[in-house]
């Protein structure tokens, strides 16, 4: 059975994709649910590179938050 203290971080975890500005979430979440990025920009109506950009971004702001949570821990 899992921890009840490891749903309490994982949802933790999740709110701080809120941080993330909201073109580039949408972006980290549905490459993150295994849609290529070609596929997310096209359904976004995005062209490739930017659906790239946006993702690149998106991991570069997650990664500083998640930084940022580790310090504070």
């Amino acid at each position: 059975m899992p921890s009840p203290h490891g749903e309490v971080e994982a949802r933790g975890l999740l709110e701080l994709l809120w941080l993330v500005e909201p073109r580039e979430r949408r972006v980290l979440l549905l490459v993150g649910e295994g849609e290529k990025v070609s596929e997310v920009a096209r359904s976004l109506g995005l062209p490739i590179g930017t659906g790239f950009s946006r993702l690149r971004r998106g991991r570069r702001r997650l990664a500083a938050v998640l930084k940022r949570w580790r310090r504070l821990r």
